[in-house]
């Protein structure tokens, strides 16, 4: 740690999100100077303010009279207030992605890419490097629960972060080890079309340095072309279904609380071949593809196997992944990040392990995502017989016609006729009351403001 950190003042504008909160506590960690703005409270304000960080809470050309440097989020616009006064006082002003690249320069660094599952993973290996005293440092797109936080600040020489496709900012991070754990059609504001967004991963897996191994899970259909398409680097394959890959995994049992699973290392990995058993409290074919990919990346770094399955044993999950809120009355309260179909599907699969009594409540998120899966969308949710949807999060998107939850409504109507549109909180407590005396699974899904809907109607 530089002794003239303290001396730069740091401004985080947006700094309530998930991905620039866990930055400033990192760069206060370090011991610069910090202080944000946004527009609301949440929960990552509230930690942040407690740690002794100065938050604006709006944007005001006043907040950055004595900074040294600007840092900006995604969901910031070029206009914003505070980037314009920055540009005209000459004041450096850099993406949230630019300054993660700075601090994993600073590290031998994993970055776990993909459509699904990164926010899992990426804790999954942090999890493990830690109980093996390496000592991470660990930037998440979600909270640890073991944490209570996105981050960890860590004295060892690993550092492990979520990589964000959306923007294609992850193609500026450097790193040793790369995961994808699926490709999906997504972000098509960004990338236009799905080529695109296949070459961005391309181009992924093409950054490693030629000693780095990338990790791909070959049942994505995508990745697995990827593979075949690229010779030029390391590429470790991890797979449910094609016994011929580097790792296959055979699940061997699962309950409503634990999977117990096999890996089978067809390549060897530093000194590690053969056929190793784990289990850990995480449910769902998809989970268990991102245990193996973590599982991986730790033997790359020299974790020993009994430190890995002791970690995946004690793993405490993350927060919005299938996490049970508490009961009503007799009912199951779950609260859940699934906003694409694909994830929708998953978490769905996984609550039919656990229950036959199954209510979904669901936040579509963007008017965009919803237009480009509208039929995904209508395919996966169709099959859900008590199914209450509600008015689309659109996260600062203008109204796209014909792509809002009612259009999403008529089309799922056609097919499943027990669907209800509902259009506020007070009615959809009226609604989920009908279930509450009974042994349910009431499932709230989404990655708008459904969480803060799912606790709101806990506590009622």
């Amino acid at each position: 740690m530089k002794s003239n950190n303290n001396k730069v003042l740091i401004h985080f504008i947006g700094i309530g999100g998930i991905g620039m909160s866990g930055i400033a506590e990192l760069m206060f960690d370090l011991g610069y100077s910090v202080q944000g703005s946004d527009i609301g409270i949440n929960e990552n304000i509230i930690r942040l303010k407690n740690k002794g960080i100065k938050i604006y809470n709006k944007h005001n050309t006043k907040n950055i009279k004595k900074i040294s440097v600007a840092v900006f989020s995604s969901a910031i616009k070029k206009n914003n207030s505070e980037i314009v006064a920055c540009n005209r006082l000459s004041i450096p002003v850099v993406s949230r992605a630019d300054m993660l690249a700075e601090l994993m320069k600073s590290k031998k660094s994993i970055a776990v890419a993909g459509s699904h599952g990164k926010t899992t993973t990426t804790s999954l290996i942090g999890n493990i490097l830690d109980t093996a005293s390496f000592d991470p440092t660990i930037i998440n797109g979600g909270i640890i629960n073991s944490y209570s936080k996105n981050n960890k600040f860590g004295k060892g020489e690993w550092l492990i972060a979520e990589a964000d496709e959306s923007d294609g900012s992850f193609l500026k991070l450097p790193h040793q080890i790369s995961i994808i754990t699926n490709i999906d059609i997504e972000h098509l504001d960004y990338y236009l079309n799905k080529e695109n967004l296949i070459k961005s991963f391309d181009s992924f897996v093409l950054n490693l340095p030629f000693y780095g191994y990338s990790i791909i899970c070959i049942d994505n259909k995508y990745l697995k072309n990827i593979k075949s398409r690229i010779r030029t680097r390391n590429i470790i394959t991890y797979s449910l279904k094609d016994k011929k890959s580097d790792v296959f995994i055979k699940i061997l049992r699962n309950d409503n609380k634990y999977t117990s699973f096999k890996i089978f290392l067809n390549k060897k990995i530093k000194t590690f071949k053969g056929e190793y058993n784990f289990k850990i409290k995480l449910l769902g074919d998809h989970n268990i593809l991102n245990c193996a990919a973590s599982i991986i990346a730790s033997l790359l770094t020299g974790v020993k196997i009994s430190l890995v399955k002791k970690s995946l044993l004690n793993y405490q999950g993350v927060k919005r992944r299938f996490t049970s809120i508490g009961y009503k009355h007799k009912a199951q309260i779950i609260d859940d990040y699934a906003h694409h179909p694909t994830e929708i599907e998953a978490t769905f699969k996984t609550a039919k392990k656990i229950s036959n009594n199954i209510v979904v409540v669901f936040q579509p998120h963007r008017y965009s995502r919803t237009n480009f899966l509208m039929n995904d969308f209508v395919k996966i949710l169709s099959k859900i017989s008590k199914l209450y949807l509600l008015k689309t999060y659109p996260a600062g998107e203008k109204l796209i016609k014909k792509a809002t939850s009612k259009n999403l409504y008529l089309k799922i109507l056609k097919k499943n006729k027990k669907i209800v549109y509902v259009e506020n909180e007070k009615k959809l407590s009226i609604y989920l009351n009908k279930h509450i005396n009974k042994k349910t699974l009431i499932i709230f899904m989404g990655a708008g403001s459904i969480s803060k809907i799912a606790y709101n109607y806990y506590k009622k």
